[in-house]
């Protein structure tokens, strides 16, 4: 009878503990946190956790790949943890979010890179308002002026 007891206890027990895996909340599942105390510098803890974005990229939104890339130690590899979320996610990015992508860049020359790559993917489905908007917000007057120009003679 104890063994019985013991037996189903276990198997509850079991039970709860596959329950409470499943239940887990998706910000662990999204999460590539890495323990400070585990005696790794800050680039291999920045290393592991770009490591962990580019597996999980093809299951996170843009604001959750955003949220992951804000965790690196250095600015360098922040800047290339948003180029996974522009480049690696599975689902299409949209307009509104490759333009958040391009805002949170950190450098100018980035941040120019990404804005122009938010035009070409899109030229053909965004406005020439929302062109002319982005190219204002180029870091690099040349950069502007000729995104300008391309809004205002390409677009419709």
């Amino acid at each position: 009878m104890k063994f019985l007891l013991v037996v189903s206890a276990m198997i509850l027990g079991s039970l709860n503990l596959q329950a409470a895996v499943h239940a887990a909340p998706v910000a662990a599942e999204t999460s590539c946190q890495v323990a400070k105390n585990s005696r790794l510098a800050m680039d291999q803890r920045d290393a592991q956790r770009l490591t962990c974005l580019k597996q999980k990229a093809p299951q996170l939104t843009v604001d959750q790949c955003l949220s992951i890339s804000s965790t690196m130690e250095y600015s360098n590899n922040a800047e290339d943890a948003r180029l996974v979320c522009l480049y690696d996610l599975k689902k299409k990015i949209a307009f509104n979010d490759c333009s958040k992508i391009a805002r949170a860049m950190e450098y100018a020359d980035s941040g120019d890179d990404v804005r122009w790559e938010c035009i070409r993917r899109d030229s053909a489905k965004i406005s020439k308002a929302q062109c002319q908007h982005i190219a204002k917000r180029m870091s690099y007057p040349g950069n502007q002026q000729r995104a300008e120009l391309f809004c205002q003679d390409e677009l419709r």
